[in-house]
């Protein structure tokens, strides 16, 4: 009967080991998820400032110099610039918001299948965070 319940004991460590295994797995992917769109995003946004501003400062340079048909033109070309940007700065607004709602639904996910070690996880970073929050 003691052999049972040491082998059951052992089991259930094992079994707790490989939840927390895969639970910290989950959340690493989630982490990494999001610093990868959040790159991205920021990335995508400076090179389309970069290229728009680049563009502004060709048009004023060459602002004295144009026709009102050239300037009619520019201004054209100058609101499709901005419209393209809009654009892209809607697209990456979108991709993170997936990006999120993925690791959302992964956290969900690993919430429903470990809820008792999800409450220890809880439980465990609030009180290390309570420590944090009172040694300042």
């Amino acid at each position: 009967m003691e052999q049972d319940t040491s082998n059951n004991m052992d089991d259930l460590q094992t079994a707790g080991k490989n939840a927390a295994k895969r639970a910290g797995a989950a959340a690493q992917r989630v982490g990494n998820a999001a610093r990868s769109a959040g790159k991205e995003v920021g990335e995508v946004a400076s090179d389309e400032l970069s290229n728009l501003r680049a563009d502004l400062d060709d048009l004023i340079s060459r602002l004295p110099s144009l026709s009102d048909i050239d300037l009619e033109h520019a201004k054209e070309k100058l609101m499709d610039k901005i419209a393209d940007t809009r654009e892209a700065a809607r697209d990456l607004a979108y991709d993170a918001r997936e990006q999120l709602d993925y690791g959302v639904e992964c956290t969900r996910d690993c919430i429903k299948e470990h809820p008792l070690q999800s409450v220890g996880y809880a439980a465990g970073f609030g009180f290390l965070l309570g420590l944090l929050l009172t040694r300042r």
